[in-house]
């Protein structure tokens, strides 16, 4: 398995392949916590899954598009009247929309897409920030333009492009006093933070972290009580800790290259979940693709 490097020290974990889902591009973990459920998605498959540890439960769901990112909507999101059984919003190739989940299908309601004339753009990752916003960046999907953005939308369906110019956008993630935004372009491995201001806009751009040519690219991230990020490095097999001051505390081995995400257990921060992709991979890799639980001691 050949891989990209850190110097970061490694820090002391259980990880474990809960799922060998064999996801062409996983994407977008996120805590439901009311259900007790982890969702995320395959963007490239077009599939919803769901993990519940509680007994293991394992779901997946055909969609009727590609979506990049789903998230739990807060109170201030009313979902469509006639939605049975679980709603969520996600991000997609319709746009930001509904996703209502029943047992045995997934139905989607279109709100809004400030995108829809360009044809080579698709979002990628998404989820809910702090101010009660769907935050979602969008790429070129074939990834060779920077044509990507990085979006919020408002319940009534309202968005506002924040910022622009990617090449692959990822992230995005929050400050534990929803002060400060991070996002990144995977493709200049970068991360960037940003000061969230009163009005909703961003600015203050500036680079948190830049990740060297032998280290991998950072993908999807979550943030930790203590205001650290915890980012998945696409080609890297780990996850890395990263301070709010951009140093770089420590590294997860996880046994695949290719780890796209991952999302905290709801309050309970000793145990994270990651998912991966298969996509590109030259050799087989067993479990690539799947999803993992990595337990921090």
């Amino acid at each position: 398995m050949n891989t990209f490097v850190s110097e970061a020290p490694a820090i002391a974990a259980d990880v474990t392949c809960i799922w060998r889902a064999g996801a062409v591009l996983g994407e977008g973990p996120v805590w439901h916590d009311a259900e007790k459920r982890l969702y995320w998605t395959d963007i490239k498959s077009s599939r919803l899954h769901a993990y519940r540890p509680a007994d293991g439960n394992m779901q997946q769901w055909e969609l009727p598009c590609r979506v990049g990112s789903v998230g739990v909507p807060p109170a201030n999101w009313v979902p469509p009247s006639e939605f049975a059984g679980t709603a969520l919003l996600a991000c997609g190739d319709w746009g930001l929309m509904w996703l209502g989940v029943s047992t045995k299908e997934v139905t989607a309601t279109p709100i809004a897409d400030p995108e829809s004339d360009l044809l080579e753009n698709r979002y990628n990752d998404g989820k809910i920030g702090p101010d009660g916003r769907y935050w979602a960046g969008s790429m070129h999907d074939a990834e060779t333009e920077a044509t990507g953005s990085l979006y919020a939308f408002t319940p009534a369906g309202q968005s506002m492009r924040l910022d622009t110019g990617y090449h692959v956008t990822n992230g995005p993630a929050f400050s534990p006093d929803g002060r400060t935004v991070y996002h990144n372009d995977s493709a200049l491995q970068t991360i960037y933070a940003f000061d969230l201001n009163q009005d909703g806009t961003i600015g203050n751009k500036r680079v948190l972290a830049r990740f060297g040519p032998d280290e991998g690219y950072p993908d999807g991230m979550t943030t930790d009580r203590d205001g650290n990020l915890w980012v998945a490095i696409w080609g890297g097999a780990r996850i890395e800790k990263v301070s709010p001051q951009g140093e770089r505390l420590g590294r997860v081995a996880i046994p695949t290259p290719q780890v796209t995400s991952c999302a905290f257990q709801g309050d309970d921060e000793t145990v994270l979940y990651a998912t991966s992709a298969k996509i590109g991979l030259e050799a087989p890799e067993p479990l690539a693709g799947g999803l993992f639980r990595i337990t921090l001691a």
